[in-house]
């Protein structure tokens, strides 16, 4: 490890005096309620599928291209320019731009006349998601070192997964109560006046003030030398395999995991949205954070932990997943499906801190937001989309028992997901290092 010199100089003395712990805990918490937000407005729709299908009389495909493909696509296009921004420009302001429009294509939503209005609006929430995680991420990693971040990204993940369960939980409830429209419209206003508490409270931190060495002075580089560097980096480039096979599995069962539970069981959506949301909320936030703390504690010795404690969620999720898609009890599915995503959460959190960790400063909202777009397109879009065709193509034979087959064929993904970040292990220390060396010589150079 390279020492820190010991001297700071303008911008960096003014930031040692202003950032407190106290101060970096508030940003945090901030970022964290941003957070909670985006997975709300993203996971609302999922319980909602049933009642939007009949109003509009949708096939199963056309619900999985909603909530997928659709969502997926524009978030991939998005992406790349909007993280682009947040490394050279002020990080805060895209945060605080991204919500206030993703908040407002939410209430459009319930609005919505047809289908295809009602994709449009998924659509622009989409666009405006794709720039809140990775810039989040990218101010975090400047806030905190290295022996902190698992726990971080954690609590960033845990409270992302509260919106999960409160998304499902509030859809259920307002679907039931007030129709689904209504549950668009309330879910999303409060968006705006987060929106505004950014802009206002969140100061932007300097580039790489965490880092063993500050190199928060050297401009950014051009996108096509960060596209090279990021994917000369093996661990990096497994991580990348990692988040997107975890995320089959994953988000297939958070987007069909309601409906499976409406149609198998015969719940109501409020019941739904109380045991499921339940179920969501609580095995997200406390595998989240129970596997980041153990990885940071691990990683103390051995950073490789990272990807050890990451292959190991996904392969221990299999057997509760199966166990979720053939119970005839609903209590026992509930219970299933607290094991299993307890189980699969791991891989994604600590795949960001590899990700974040072998990645040079200027590069770090470039390097989320990849490893995003490899989630969304991968597990957001195939996962649910490709269960939504399986069940039209079973449906003929099995009738509503199809999502059974359908929903046990994706947990596959979760196999691979262990294998790759397994193979990570092998390279992270040597990543690791090179990033420090080249940090060395930068600094060199400029002395």
């Amino acid at each position: 490890m390279i020492s820190r010199p010991t001297a700071a100089s303008g911008l960096m003395a003014e930031a040692e005096s202003y950032w407190t712990p106290r101060r970096r805990n508030l940003v945090l918490a901030i970022l964290c309620v941003v957070g909670l937000f985006n997975f709300v407005d993203r996971q609302v729709i999922t319980v909602l599928l049933q009642p939007i299908k009949e109003e509009f009389h949708a096939s199963d495909t056309q619900m999985g291209f909603l909530t997928g493909l659709a969502f997926a696509a524009f978030y991939a296009l998005a992406g790349i320019p909007i993280a682009r921004l947040a490394d050279v420009r002020t990080r805060k302001m895209v945060i605080a731009v991204c919500l206030a429009f993703w908040s407002l294509m939410t209430t459009l939503g319930g609005a919505a006349v047809g289908f295809w209005m009602l994709a449009g609006t998924r659509i622009g929430v989409a666009v405006g998601e794709a720039g809140a995680a990775p810039t989040s991420q990218s101010i975090l990693m400047d806030l905190f070192p290295l022996n902190r971040r698992a726990v971080v990204l954690g609590l960033l993940s845990g409270t992302q997964s509260l919106g999960i369960g409160l998304g499902v939980f509030l859809g259920g409830w307002l679907s039931q109560a007030f129709g689904w429209r209504a549950a668009f419209l309330i879910v999303g206003a409060p968006g705006l006046l987060l929106a505004l508490i950014v802009y206002l409270w969140v100061r932007e931190p300097p580039r790489g003030f965490s880092e063993p060495v500050r190199a928060e002075q050297a401009p950014p580089p051009p996108l096509g030398q960060v596209i090279r560097r990021l994917f000369s980096t093996p661990s990096y480039v497994l991580s990348l395999a990692t988040v997107g096979l975890g995320g089959l599995g994953g988000y297939g069962m958070l987007n069909w995991g309601p409906t499976f539970m409406v149609r198998i069981h015969h719940m109501s959506a409020a019941q739904v949205g109380t045991w499921i949301g339940a179920a969501i909320a609580g095995s997200l936030f406390l595998g989240i954070m129970s596997s980041s703390m153990i990885a940071d504690w691990a990683a103390r010795k051995d950073m490789r932990a990272y990807p050890w404690i990451a292959a190991i969620g996904p392969l221990v999720a299999i057997p509760p997943g199966l166990w979720f898609v053939s119970e005839h009890d609903w209590r026992f599915a509930v219970a299933a499906y607290f094991l299993m995503t307890f189980a699969q959460c791991s891989h994604n959190t600590l795949s960001y801190v590899i990700g974040q960790t072998v990645s040079p400063v200027r590069m770090r909202a470039v390097s989320s937001v990849i490893m995003g777009l490899v989630t969304t397109l991968v597990g957001i879009g195939i996962g649910p989309f490709a269960i939504g065709v399986l069940n039209d193509l079973l449906e003929p034979r099995y009738g509503t028992e199809a999502v059974r087959y359908s929903l046990s064929f994706i947990t596959l993904g979760w196999l691979g997901a262990a294998v790759t970040a397994t193979l990570a292990s092998f390279y992270i220390r040597s990543d690791y290092a090179r990033l420090q060396q080249e940090i060395a010589d930068a600094a060199a150079a400029a002395s």
